[in-house]
């Protein structure tokens, strides 16, 4: 285990997921930790810790600005990562590739003793329309899967390359995480549109995990024997119609009833695109979401729970806590809240 003096370097720090690794890491006594953050990023999210950390601006592109800024850290926790739906495919894919490479380029050539990415389960990929899925599998390239899934998975590649090099890595595979933070990005705005009436769900099902766990677990594994291991962080297994239910009655509102089927999922991305397109935002169904959606999909635990003795936080806990917390804050004009 890294010193509570160590030198600890995260991106994504104003993420969804980062804004909770910094607040574990400043909970749990580290005195030094460094965040990377974008010039353009909202800092919200940690705007009440963010004295108690070094903040530094840049991007992971940028090598000479990242070998200047990586001398003398002794662990990375890289959770930088382009999540939402994007036309330009290609640049999800190579940002995460050639950032992950510079980073782990850069950790092989100083004295950097851990590197930590954060994956996710998207990157061990979905092969069968039902599939109970463990840390073995391999990314299957099937139309089950998705973009951000493949730029993971070829982002995991460059850690698996590292660590081949002699790099110490772990990297961390989180299911579908629930809490809340900017209520409009990343998965934690499945709480605003199904206060805002969401038609439709989905047929299969998928991991759940609390955002605390799995920020947990991240700096749990600054543990240096934690070497060359990857890890599924998942609580429990449902299908999404039960989770939106469930969300729904905290929130008090009708909770979706159309089925997306994949018999008309041709008709309804294409309308959304459309629609999107008219509006001027982002479509919330894409034809990728439906198939990967469609999928019955339970992810195995087994592994965080005998190695790293994670006692995962009741799904139930974690609904209960976020509708709280939700409306008290979006029907009052506040985007953006944390536990």
């Amino acid at each position: 285990m890294l010193s509570k003096t160590s030198k600890i370097f995260i991106t994504g720090s104003t993420g969804f997921l980062g804004s909770y690794i910094v607040r574990q890491l400043v909970s749990d006594g580290f005195i030094d930790v460094i965040c990377l953050k974008r010039e353009s990023s909202k800092s919200e999210l940690v705007d009440d810790i963010a004295e108690r950390v070094q903040w530094v601006t840049g991007d992971i592109l940028d090598i000479p600005l990242m070998e200047k800024l990586l001398e003398g850290v002794d662990c990375i926790i890289h959770a930088a990562a382009i999540v939402s739906h994007t036309s330009n495919k290609n640049k999800m894919i190579q940002t995460a590739m050639d950032g992950t490479a510079n980073l782990i380029n850069i950790a092989l050539s100083g004295n950097v003793k851990k590197f930590i990415y954060i994956s996710s389960v998207a990157a061990i990929g979905r092969g069968k329309p039902v599939e109970h899925i463990t840390e073995k599998q391999i990314f299957s390239h099937s139309k089950y899967d998705t973009t951000y899934g493949l730029a993971k998975f070829l982002a995991e590649q460059e850690v698996w390359r590292g660590h081949a090099e002699g790099l110490n890595v772990t990297i961390l595979n989180p299911s579908m995480i629930l809490g809340p933070g900017k209520w409009d990005k990343s998965s934690t705005q499945i709480f605003k549109r199904l206060y805002l009436g969401m038609k439709y769900y989905p047929d299969g099902s998928t991991g759940w995990v609390d955002v605390r766990d799995v920020a947990g677990v991240a700096v749990r594994c600054l543990d240096e024997d934690l070497n060359g291991e990857r890890f599924i962080i998942s609580a429990e297994n449902h299908k999404y119609r039960s989770m939106f239910e469930r969300i729904s009655k905290k929130l008090g509102v009708k909770p979706p009833s159309k089925l997306l089927s994949q018999n008309y999922a041709w008709v309804i991305w294409r309308l959304e695109a459309i629609k999107s397109f008219f509006k001027g935002d982002k479509p919330t169904v894409t034809k990728e979401t439906i198939f990967s959606t469609s999928v019955l999909s339970t992810y195995d635990n087994t592994k965080s729970i005998n190695y790293l003795n994670v006692q995962y936080t009741s799904l139930e806990k974690t609904i209960t806590e976020s509708c709280g917390i939700f409306l008290d804050t979006y029907p009052k004009g506040k985007n953006y809240a944390n536990f």
